[in-house]
C-alpha cells in the first residue's frame, strides 16, 4: 500500500509543477493592466512617476521569469503577496474568507450526500417501476440545470413569493446560528444539486450491476434477507464509482462556488475571486488558482487511496 501512495503522489507533484507554471503564466495573458484598474479614478493615474513607481512596488517592472522565481520562492514561504485591489495581505484575505466558502462545501456535500445515495439505491431496488423513473428524471434534471439558473428561480419562489429563506447575504454561524443556516439552505442546495444527480445515476448504475453477480445469488440462495445481502454483499463494492463521484464533485464545487456566490452576495472565496479577475489582481488570481489546483489533486490523490482500502486489485493494478 505503501508503494501505491507514494506513486499516486509523486504523480500528484509532478501535476502540480506543471499547474503553478500555468497559472502564473494564465494570470499574465490576460488583457488588461492590474495597475490602471487598481488606480482607475485616481488622479495619480495621469501621473507616469507615480503609476511606474506602484508597478515597481508590485514588482511588475521585472522580467517575466524574474517575477516568477519571486512570487514562487515568496508563495513557498508562506506570502502569498499584497492585493493590488485592496492593498490587503492575500493570505489574510483567504483565511477570513475561508470559513464561509468552506460551509457552502460541507452543506452542498450533505445535500447530494443525503439525496443522491438513497435515491440511487431506491431506483436499483426498484428497478423499472415508478420510483425508478421518478429517481432517474429527477437526477437528469438535476444534472442539466444551469446553476446560475435554478439559482435565480429558487431565490424567485422561497425569498419572494414564499419569504421562508433571505434573497442574499451571509450571517457568521456563530454570530447567529439560526439566521446562518436559513441564509445557507438554498446556496448549497444549489451548489449540491448537480452532484446529487450525479451520485444518484452512479449509484444506481453500480449497485444494478453489483446485484446481478454470483455471490449476491448465493447470498440470497442462503436465505439472508435483502437488507442484509445489500448493506453487507453488494454496498461495498459498489463504492469505487460513488467515491469517484463525491471527489470530482467536492473538486469542482469551487468552481460552481464562483456563481452561486455572486448571485446570492455571500463573501466567500468564489467572490473574492470573481472580483480580482475583473480587477486583474495577479496576487488573489494566483493564489486561487493554486488553492482550486491543489484542492482538485488532494481530493483526487484521496479517492486514489480510498480505491486501494476498498478495492485491493487496484492496489495491484497501480
Amino acid at each position: 500500500m505503501g508503494k501505491y501512495i507514494g506513486i499516486r503522489l509523486a504523480h500528484a507533484l509532478v501535476i502540480l509543477a506543471i499547474v503553478v507554471v500555468l497559472v502564473f503564466i494564465i494570470a499574465r495573458i490576460i488583457p488588461g493592466d492590474a495597475i490602471m484598474a487598481a488606480m482607475a479614478g485616481s488622479v495619480d493615474l495621469h501621473d507616469p512617476s507615480v503609476v511606474e513607481r506602484v508597478r515597481h512596488q508590485y514588482g511588475l517592472d521585472q522580467s517575466i521569469p524574474v517575477q516568477f522565481a519571486v512570487w514562487l520562492g515568496e508563495f513557498l514561504r508562506g506570502d502569498w503577496g499584497t492585493s493590488i485591489g485592496t492593498g490587503q495581505k492575500v493570505l489574510d484575505m483567504f483565511v477570513q474568507r475561508l470559513p464561509v466558502t468552506l460551509e457552502l462545501f460541507v452543506g452542498a456535500t450533505l445535500w447530494s450526500i443525503a439525496v443522491g445515495i438513497p435515491a440511487g439505491i431506491l431506483g436499483a431496488l426498484k428497478r423499472n417501476s415508478a420510483a425508478d423513473i421518478a429517481v432517474t428524471t429527477g437526477a437528469i434534471i438535476g444534472v442539466s440545470l444551469p446553476p446560475f439558473w435554478e439559482a435565480i428561480v429558487l431565490i424567485y419562489l422561497f425569498a419572494v413569493l414564499l419569504p421562508i429563506f433571505p434573497p442574499s447575504g451571509y450571517v457568521p454561524f456563530f454570530e447567529h446560528p439560526l439566521l446562518n443556516l436559513r441564509a445557507v439552505v438554498l446556496p448549497t442546495f444549489v451548489l449540491g444539486t448537480h452532484a446529487g444527480g450525479l451520485l444518484a445515476r452512479y449509484v444506481r448504475s453500480s449497485l444494478l450491476e453489483v446485484l446481478g453477480q454470483d455471490y449476491v445469488r448465493t447470498a440470497r440462495a442462503k436465505g439472508f434477507s435483502e437488507a442484509a445481502v445489500i448493506a453487507r454483499h453488494a454496498l461495498k463494492p459498489g463504492m469505487i464509482p460513488v467515491v469517484t463521484v463525491i471527489g470530482l464533485s467536492w473538486g469542482g464545487l469551487l468552481a460552481g462556488a464562483f456563481f452561486i456566490e455572486v448571485v446570492f452576495a455571500i463573501p466567500g472565496l468564489g467572490r473574492m475571486s470573481v472580483d480580482a479577475i475583473f480587477q486583474k489582481d495577479y496576487p488573489v488570481m494566483q493564489a486561487m488558482l493554486i488553492v482550486v489546483s491543489l484542492n482538485v489533486l488532494l481530493v483526487n490523490l484521496l479517492v486514489d487511496i480510498l480505491y486501494g482500502y476498498i478495492d485491493p486489485r487496484v492496489r495491484v493494478r497501480g
